[in-house]
């Protein structure tokens, strides 16, 4: 069943490619595909967020593959991740072309600082926005904050600190028996 029309899917996934920065991607799909239009509820887009980071690859392909199926099919997920991809990859091209022919003057790093802000700002706005519909209950907080310390402060590697506190949110949210 295809909740949305293919040729509007790849027209929201190309414009979120062309404008979306670096690791502020998931907010930009947050954006359009949950706040902009109700294509997807906020704890669907929570579970293709999850899956799109546990799997390998770039996690903004993944996503856009994961919320394409979702919203149409096979041919959804393989729409926009051609929409979510080639934007960039022409940007990238041509912004190749330009640094190998001169280089990019100085006063461009401030732009890449400015640019940077600006993603970690988008991050915390779509954190803050999905962590109702991701943190059921005390043991789920306190698996959040234990991935945290783990990998933030104590400089724990990301799997082994995912290794460490996933089988404790698996057991906790085992299926129970009536």
């Amino acid at each position: 069943m295809s909740r949305v029309r293919l040729p509007h899917l790849i027209r929201v996934f190309a414009w979120t490619g062309l404008t979306s920065l670096g690791g502020g991607r998931s907010a930009y799909f947050h954006d359009a595909v949950v706040v902009r239009r109700p294509w997807v509820r906020n704890d669907e887009f929570v579970q293709d967020l999850t899956l799109s980071q546990l799997l390998p690859g770039p996690n903004f392909a993944n996503l856009a593959v994961a919320l394409g199926c979702r919203l149409a099919g096979w041919a959804g997920g393989a729409a926009a991740l051609g929409a979510i991809v080639a934007p960039g990859a022409v940007m990238l091209l041509l912004l190749a072309v330009l640094y190998f022919r001169g280089g990019f003057a100085p006063a461009t790093t401030h732009v890449m600082h400015g640019m940077a802000a600006t993603v970690v700002g988008l991050v915390l706005v779509t954190t803050a926005r999905i962590v109702r519909a991701s943190l059921h209950g005390r043991v789920a907080l306190v698996v959040a904050v234990a991935t945290f310390l783990l990998v933030g402060p104590l400089g724990v590697n990301t799997p082994l600190a995912i290794a460490l506190v996933l089988p404790v949110a698996l057991w906790w949210h085992r299926p129970r028996r009536a």
